[in-house]
């Protein structure tokens, strides 16, 4: 990395001075993606993966602590660390092992089929119920799920069937294991003292003979997992004559001997296990497709579709029906044929299928099992030779970088001097969009997008902190999801203000109390941000829309313990609802505590850990929210409605420049007239000028009159559409222009 760049003076003009930061944003780039290279390498030595949180919090503090003591500015500590902590958590994800759920506890025959597919070199998560599976990989908390899908003695899992409704397009199956079952009697309890059976339902159907033949009178009782039953026979006392069907294994691990093995009805009893993913499996020349569907309502139709694939000579080799959840419905068939349907020779045969059918669903294309088939995980980078080398590459990458950023940084003072001379803003909208594009540009990886956006957000933050320190007004508390957005849009390097209400963050802005104000207009599920907009009415003429903020809303399971060791989480009561469905299939039985606030929830779980380390306390909020008090999120968006985004607008008293890809905001009323709103909108279509939101709140002046809210695409300073809003104003009784801005072209 070359870093001989030569220190700005007064007499560089400005284009001289960005002239220079892209020559050090090129070697950033390099240097920033070098570095997480190596990171990637460290971590993987010291074996840092999910659930390592204290080791791995531990490993965060220590470098980030390491990193500011070297800095020797001008670039603040806050940025650096930043920047440093983006890298850090690029690289955990980068580097952190493929992740397997299965039905736990540990022991199960799911997590015995799972270790014979994938082995060592994988995280095994073991989940609470069968849907939670399916929930974890919909999710991506998981990479790989493993179900139970049929028994050659039981037959089919009747549940794992049921539940693949419930996850058309989230997930696929990916691959197949067969599993020998052997089941075994385990407990303290003495052969002739044995008054209950307890094991997973479809154990108890397969060992149905041998009772029925030793103990006709023992009470038989389905259990969630074969494993946990053999914690409850281990738990209870001698003279209860509690007894679990399980695997040996499973009894090994509270080192219970079997009572009786080889207790299954059928001797060659084998299930077959799917895997699940989101990603589909590479084809192969033996590869299976499973399919879902329902057939159409009229005499024969399931035989004509039987027909499609006799005809075609298309071998199925399993075929289930269930039915449908609905009362009085039809039924859901479950089909594996031989090939994939991706082939045009499967895709044509489906095709003629899906004539005969009310609908058909493709669950996979995956490679028929193979007992000589393991899971092979993609090698991530070329490591170092040796710890030591590693370590001088690591010093020496660091050295340079920080070197690096401080040029820059001097580099943004001296556009601060430039700016402050002649009263530009020092934040500039459009040249942060520019830069950020620059940097996609220049990124060749393994460095994600959205990771080098989060470093140059906290380059710039760092170079706002030199240029002027700025505040950010929004509405609080902090830790919320206003703070999330203005921390991932402004970095760590500014002044957050939280306010009790949003109309005071548009007075804080007018008055001259924050620089800027970040406030929501708008939420994908809910829609239009009331308090925003009727603050808009009020304060349209004091100040402009600079920018705005698109965040993904995820919530996380906020702990520094391990997933089986949580025992109660504290939310407010409108996060447990958000939650509602992960929390059943995963935490069904732990407690909830509600709370006022979600930096309450935090303080909560920062006090029972103070208090006892094994209190098993979590939190659900932002990843930012436990930032403070050290907490970590073990799982990231646990909430029910995936996709779910809110968009938000920056305040400022100043005018933003044309990037290129910018919105114009506009509000207005039109008279009491039939067909006024019409008149003002074919302007736009007329004129082709696009409308991307539109809003209407009650102006509160008189009854009955409205305040509309429009954004069209483009910039108030373009030619074409500063003349149609001229023409528009003729239309209406009044229109205010609220700010033109660059549009996000990222959801952070």
């Amino acid at each position: 990395m070359d870093s001989r760049i030569p220190t700005p003076t007064e007499a560089l003009s400005l284009d001289e001075i960005r002239t220079e930061i892209d020559s050090v944003d090129r070697q950033l780039v390099v240097g920033f993606n070098r570095r997480i290279c190596l990171a990637i390498d460290d971590l993987q030595r010291k074996g840092m993966n999910a659930g390592a949180a204290a080791a791995e919090q531990d490993f965060i503090a220590n470098l980030l602590s390491k990193i500011a003591a070297e800095n020797p500015g001008p670039i603040p500590d806050s940025a650096l660390t930043g920047i440093y902590r983006e890298i850090v958590f690029g690289a955990l994800e980068l580097a952190r092992r493929v992740r397997v759920g299965y039905l736990g506890p540990q022991g199960t025959f799911s997590h015995q089929a799972a270790t014979l597919y994938f082995g060592n070199h994988v995280d095994y998560e073991n989940l609470r119920t069968l849907e939670g599976v399916f929930e974890e990989v919909s999710r991506g908390h998981v990479d790989f799920g493993l179900v139970p899908i049929e028994n050659s003695t039981g037959g089919a899992i009747i549940e794992s069937l049921d539940t693949f409704s419930d996850y058309l397009g989230r997930l696929t199956i990916y691959g197949e294991v067969r599993l020998g079952i052997e089941f075994c009697l385990l407990g303290n309890s003495p052969l002739e003292g044995i008054k209950k059976v307890y094991s997973k339902l479809e154990a108890l159907a397969q060992c149905y003979q041998w009772l029925t033949d030793h103990f006709p009178d023992a009470q038989r009782i389905p259990y969630e997992s074969t494993a946990a039953a053999v914690e409850l026979a281990y738990l209870a006392d001698p003279g209860d004559g509690v007894v679990a069907i399980a695997s040996a294994v499973a009894g090994e691990r509270f080192g219970l001997k079997p009572i009786r093995k080889n207790i299954e009805t059928n001797h060659d009893n084998m299930t077959r296990f799917l895997i699940l993913s989101r990603s589909p499996a590479a084809a192969t020349t033996n590869d299976k497709t499973s399919l879902m569907f329902k057939c159409a309502d009229r005499p024969g139709s399931l035989v004509d579709i039987l027909q499609v694939f006799k005809r075609n000579q298309i071998n199925l080799s399993h075929i289930e029906k269930r039915p449908s959840r609905e009362y009085g419905s039809d039924y859901t068939f479950f089909v594996d044929l031989f090939g994939r349907a991706d082939d045009p020779r499967i895709a044509e045969i489906l095709g003629e299928a899906r004539a005969h059918c009310k609908s058909l669903y493709i669950l996979g294309s995956y490679p028929a099992f193979d007992p000589q088939q393991r899971f092979q995980p993609e090698a991530i980078i070329t490591p170092a030779e040796s710890n030591e080398k590693l370590r001088n590459q690591i010093s020496e990458t660091d050295r340079n970088l920080i070197e690096l950023i401080n040029q820059r940084a001097n580099l943004a003072i001296q556009i601060g001097k430039f700016k402050r001379q002649h009263g530009t803003p020092i934040y500039a909208p459009h040249r942060e969009s520019a830069v950020l594009q620059k940097i996609h540009d220049l990124n060749s990886g393994p460095l994600t997008g959205r990771t080098l956006e989060g470093v140059y957000r906290e380059l710039m933050s760092g170079s706002f902190r030199l240029e002027k320190p700025l505040k950010i007004s929004l509405p609080g508390p902090l830790g919320e999801f206003c703070h999330v957005a203005a921390f991932r849009h402004f970095g760590s390097s500014v002044d957050f203000a939280a306010c009790r209400e949003t109309y005071q963050v548009f007075e804080s802005v007018a008055n001259g109390d924050a620089d800027y104000g970040l406030v929501p207009i708008e939420n994908s599920s809910t829609g239009g941000v009331i308090e925003t907009l009727d603050a808009f009415i009020k304060f349209n003429d004091r100040l402009n829309i600079y920018g705005e903020v698109k965040l993904e809303i995820h919530y996380g399971l906020l702990t520094n313990c391990r997933p089986e060791q949580v025992k109660k989480i504290y939310a407010k009561h409108s996060v447990f609802q958000q939650c509602r469905n992960w929390l059943s299939t995963q935490y069904p039985h732990v407690q909830r505590i509600e709370t006022e606030t979600t930096q309450a929830a935090v303080q909560a779980v920062s006090t029972d850990m103070q208090n006892d380390r094994e209190s098993g306390a979590a939190a659900i909020g932002s990843v930012l929210a436990g930032m403070p008090a050290d907490i970590r999120t073990l799982f990231r968006g646990i909430e029910d409605r995936q996709g779910n985004m809110t968009r938000y607008l920056i305040l400022s008293m100043s005018r933003t420049e044309i990037s290129g890809h910018d919105k114009t905001s506009l509000m207005f009323t039109v008279d009491d007239r039939p067909g006024s709103l019409v008149e003002v909108l074919e302007l736009f279509k007329r004129n082709s000028i696009n409308l991307s939101h539109i809003e209407k709140r009650p102006s509160g002046k008189q009854l009955w009159d409205y305040t509309f809210f429009i954004d069209l695409e483009g910039h108030r300073n373009d030619p074409a559409v500063s003349a149609v809003i001229g023409e528009a104003r003729a239309f209406c009784t009044k229109l205010t222009v609220l700010g033109s801005f660059p549009s996000a072209k990222t959801v952070l």
